[in-house]
Protein backbone atom coordinates (compact mmCIF):
# COMPACT_ATOMS: atom_id res chain seq x y z
CA UNK A 1 0.00 0.00 0.00
CA UNK A 2 2.91 2.09 0.96
CA UNK A 3 4.49 1.44 -2.49
CA UNK A 4 1.81 2.55 -4.27
CA UNK A 5 1.11 5.48 -2.30
CA UNK A 6 4.84 6.64 -2.94
CA UNK A 7 4.15 5.76 -6.84
CA UNK A 8 0.97 8.19 -6.64
CA UNK A 9 3.25 10.82 -4.63
CA UNK A 10 5.74 10.80 -7.38
CA UNK A 11 3.52 10.88 -10.13
CA UNK A 12 1.46 13.82 -8.55
CA UNK A 13 5.09 15.96 -8.22
CA UNK A 14 5.83 14.89 -11.71
CA UNK A 15 2.75 16.40 -13.04
CA UNK A 16 3.02 19.67 -10.80
CA UNK A 17 6.75 20.29 -12.34
CA UNK A 18 5.39 19.68 -15.87
CA UNK A 19 2.53 22.20 -14.79
CA UNK A 20 4.82 24.36 -13.87
CA UNK A 21 7.69 23.88 -16.37
CA UNK A 22 4.90 24.79 -19.10
CA UNK A 23 4.01 27.81 -17.10
CA UNK A 24 7.29 29.02 -17.05
CA UNK A 25 8.09 28.54 -20.89
CA UNK A 26 4.56 30.61 -21.53
CA UNK A 27 5.54 33.40 -19.48
CA UNK A 28 8.91 32.87 -21.14
CA UNK A 29 7.06 33.45 -24.53
CA UNK A 30 4.74 36.07 -23.17
CA UNK A 31 8.17 38.41 -22.31
CA UNK A 32 9.81 38.03 -25.37
CA UNK A 33 6.43 39.18 -27.31
CA UNK A 34 6.21 42.22 -25.50
CA UNK A 35 10.02 43.03 -25.95
CA UNK A 36 9.47 42.53 -29.88
CA UNK A 37 6.14 44.67 -29.73
CA UNK A 38 8.07 47.06 -28.24
CA UNK A 39 11.10 47.40 -30.67
CA UNK A 40 8.92 48.02 -33.20
CA UNK A 41 7.55 50.48 -31.91
CA UNK A 42 10.87 52.21 -31.33
CA UNK A 43 11.75 51.33 -34.85
CA UNK A 44 8.79 52.52 -36.17
CA UNK A 45 9.00 56.43 -35.24
CA UNK A 46 12.98 56.07 -36.13
CA UNK A 47 11.46 55.60 -39.39
CA UNK A 48 8.71 57.72 -39.49
CA UNK A 49 11.53 60.25 -38.08
CA UNK A 50 13.54 59.81 -41.42
CA UNK A 51 10.67 59.63 -43.83
CA UNK A 52 9.83 63.15 -42.69
CA UNK A 53 13.46 64.14 -42.94
CA UNK A 54 13.04 62.94 -46.48
CA UNK A 55 10.12 64.65 -47.24
CA UNK A 56 11.58 67.94 -45.49
CA UNK A 57 14.18 67.40 -47.77
CA UNK A 58 12.07 67.44 -50.65
CA UNK A 59 10.21 70.35 -49.40
CA UNK A 60 13.19 72.30 -49.05
CA UNK A 61 14.00 71.66 -52.66
CA UNK A 62 10.39 72.97 -53.56
CA UNK A 63 11.05 75.76 -51.93
CA UNK A 64 14.34 76.31 -53.03
CA UNK A 65 12.65 76.27 -56.53
CA UNK A 66 9.88 78.15 -56.10
CA UNK A 67 12.65 80.56 -54.82
CA UNK A 68 14.34 80.41 -58.05
CA UNK A 69 11.16 80.77 -59.73
CA UNK A 70 9.93 83.73 -57.96
CA UNK A 71 13.59 85.15 -58.73
CA UNK A 72 12.85 84.72 -62.22
CA UNK A 73 9.55 86.35 -62.12
CA UNK A 74 11.21 89.18 -60.31
CA UNK A 75 13.66 89.50 -63.30
CA UNK A 76 10.57 89.02 -65.64
CA UNK A 77 9.19 91.74 -63.93
CA UNK A 78 12.21 93.87 -64.41
CA UNK A 79 12.10 93.98 -67.69
CA UNK A 80 8.34 94.63 -68.13
CA UNK A 81 9.50 97.90 -65.94
CA UNK A 82 11.80 98.50 -68.58
CA UNK A 83 9.76 98.20 -71.46
CA UNK A 84 6.90 100.16 -69.49
CA UNK A 85 8.88 102.72 -69.03
CA UNK A 86 9.94 103.35 -73.01
CA UNK A 87 5.96 104.22 -73.76
CA UNK A 88 4.08 106.81 -73.19
CA UNK A 89 1.06 107.58 -70.79
CA UNK A 90 -0.96 106.56 -73.35
CA UNK A 91 0.43 103.24 -73.42
CA UNK A 92 2.18 103.46 -76.84
CA UNK A 93 5.64 102.68 -77.51
CA UNK A 94 8.14 105.12 -78.58
CA UNK A 95 10.02 104.68 -81.97
CA UNK A 96 12.75 103.54 -82.49
CA UNK A 97 15.80 104.64 -84.92
CA UNK A 98 14.63 101.88 -87.45
CA UNK A 99 10.84 103.21 -87.41
CA UNK A 100 11.83 106.70 -88.43
CA UNK A 101 13.22 108.64 -91.47
CA UNK A 102 14.93 112.57 -91.04
CA UNK A 103 14.81 115.05 -93.43
CA UNK A 104 15.85 118.93 -92.89
CA UNK A 105 13.21 121.65 -94.20
CA UNK A 106 12.81 125.27 -94.24
CA UNK A 107 16.03 126.58 -94.19
CA UNK A 108 16.78 130.16 -93.23
CA UNK A 109 19.54 132.74 -93.12
CA UNK A 110 20.26 135.93 -91.89
CA UNK A 111 22.30 138.28 -89.55
CA UNK A 112 25.05 135.51 -88.97
CA UNK A 113 22.32 132.79 -87.58
CA UNK A 114 20.94 129.83 -89.22
CA UNK A 115 18.02 127.63 -88.87
CA UNK A 116 16.19 124.90 -90.22
CA UNK A 117 13.86 122.52 -89.23
CA UNK A 118 14.80 118.73 -88.59
CA UNK A 119 10.92 116.50 -89.78
CA UNK A 120 10.82 112.96 -88.12
CA UNK A 121 8.47 110.84 -90.40
CA UNK A 122 6.94 107.58 -89.19
CA UNK A 123 7.84 105.45 -91.82
CA UNK A 124 6.84 101.93 -89.93
CA UNK A 125 3.26 100.15 -89.80
CA UNK A 126 2.95 101.09 -86.21
CA UNK A 127 2.03 103.93 -84.21
CA UNK A 128 5.10 104.88 -82.01
CA UNK A 129 5.77 108.42 -79.93
CA UNK A 130 8.45 111.25 -79.47
CA UNK A 131 9.57 112.55 -76.22
CA UNK A 132 12.11 115.50 -75.21
CA UNK A 133 15.41 116.11 -77.63
CA UNK A 134 17.43 114.85 -80.88
CA UNK A 135 21.16 114.41 -80.13
CA UNK A 136 22.54 115.94 -83.04
CA UNK A 137 26.32 116.83 -84.10
CA UNK A 138 27.97 117.52 -87.74
CA UNK A 139 30.13 114.42 -89.33
CA UNK A 140 33.15 115.16 -90.85
CA UNK A 141 34.78 112.62 -93.67
CA UNK A 142 35.05 109.24 -92.53
CA UNK A 143 32.44 109.19 -89.82
CA UNK A 144 33.69 111.24 -87.40
CA UNK A 145 32.20 113.81 -85.28
CA UNK A 146 33.03 117.50 -86.09
CA UNK A 147 32.68 120.22 -83.54
CA UNK A 148 30.36 120.33 -80.11
CA UNK A 149 27.23 118.19 -80.46
CA UNK A 150 24.22 120.73 -80.61
CA UNK A 151 23.32 122.02 -77.03
CA UNK A 152 19.54 122.11 -75.56
CA UNK A 153 17.51 125.34 -76.42
CA UNK A 154 14.77 126.23 -74.61
CA UNK A 155 11.46 124.96 -75.39
CA UNK A 156 8.32 122.82 -74.36
CA UNK A 157 8.41 118.79 -73.89
CA UNK A 158 5.73 117.48 -75.12
CA UNK A 159 4.58 113.98 -76.06
CA UNK A 160 3.95 113.66 -80.22
CA UNK A 161 1.97 110.13 -81.30
CA UNK A 162 2.92 109.66 -85.07
CA UNK A 163 0.98 107.04 -86.36
CA UNK A 164 2.33 105.66 -90.27
CA UNK A 165 3.41 108.53 -92.21
CA UNK A 166 3.13 111.07 -89.37
CA UNK A 167 5.52 113.26 -88.64
CA UNK A 168 7.13 115.92 -85.79
CA UNK A 169 9.44 118.43 -86.17
CA UNK A 170 12.58 120.04 -84.03
CA UNK A 171 14.12 123.67 -84.56
CA UNK A 172 17.99 123.27 -85.43
CA UNK A 173 20.15 126.45 -85.23
CA UNK A 174 23.61 127.05 -85.95
CA UNK A 175 25.47 130.45 -86.73
CA UNK A 176 26.09 131.32 -90.00
CA UNK A 177 29.64 130.77 -91.28
CA UNK A 178 32.11 132.87 -88.56
CA UNK A 179 29.33 135.19 -87.86
CA UNK A 180 30.58 136.61 -84.41
CA UNK A 181 33.57 134.35 -83.63
CA UNK A 182 36.80 135.20 -84.48
CA UNK A 183 38.34 132.56 -86.71
CA UNK A 184 39.90 130.93 -84.50
CA UNK A 185 37.25 130.29 -82.60
CA UNK A 186 35.26 129.17 -84.84
CA UNK A 187 38.29 126.91 -86.92
CA UNK A 188 35.38 127.00 -89.72
CA UNK A 189 35.62 122.97 -91.16
CA UNK A 190 34.03 120.98 -93.71
CA UNK A 191 31.11 118.45 -92.96
CA UNK A 192 29.59 115.60 -94.82
CA UNK A 193 26.30 115.71 -92.42
CA UNK A 194 24.69 115.55 -89.41
CA UNK A 195 24.49 112.64 -86.89
CA UNK A 196 20.99 112.29 -85.11
CA UNK A 197 19.56 110.46 -82.57
CA UNK A 198 15.66 110.16 -82.36
CA UNK A 199 14.75 111.20 -78.71
CA UNK A 200 15.96 108.23 -76.65
CA UNK A 201 17.13 106.22 -78.76
CA UNK A 202 21.57 104.88 -79.19
CA UNK A 203 21.04 104.20 -82.80
CA UNK A 204 21.80 107.44 -85.09
CA UNK A 205 20.16 108.51 -88.84
CA UNK A 206 22.57 110.32 -90.73
CA UNK A 207 21.21 113.18 -92.99
CA UNK A 208 23.59 114.19 -95.74
CA UNK A 209 24.59 117.92 -96.06
CA UNK A 210 27.82 119.75 -96.91
CA UNK A 211 28.65 122.25 -95.85
CA UNK A 212 31.09 124.50 -93.39
CA UNK A 213 30.44 124.83 -89.52
CA UNK A 214 32.24 126.51 -86.83
CA UNK A 215 34.35 123.26 -85.32
CA UNK A 216 35.62 125.20 -82.46
CA UNK A 217 35.75 123.23 -78.89
CA UNK A 218 35.56 126.28 -77.28
CA UNK A 219 32.31 127.11 -78.50
CA UNK A 220 28.74 125.51 -78.80
CA UNK A 221 26.86 127.49 -81.39
CA UNK A 222 24.83 124.63 -82.65
CA UNK A 223 21.38 123.94 -80.94
CA UNK A 224 18.10 121.96 -81.01
CA UNK A 225 14.79 122.21 -79.79
CA UNK A 226 12.75 119.79 -78.31
CA UNK A 227 10.02 117.31 -80.56
CA UNK A 228 6.60 119.11 -81.34
CA UNK A 229 4.15 118.01 -83.36
CA UNK A 230 4.46 119.03 -87.08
Amino acid sequence: MRSMTTNRGIRSAATQVAVLAAAALALTACSSSGTSGSSAAASSPSGAASSASGAGGTGASSATNASATSSGSTGAAGSGATAIQGRSASGVAGCSSSQLKVAQENPSVGAGQYYSTLVFTNVSGTTCTLTGYPGVSYVATGGVQSGNAAVRAGGSVATVTLRPGGTASATLHDSNGISGYSPQQCDLSPAQGLRIYPPNQKAALFLPWKTQHCAGLSIHPLTIGPVQKS
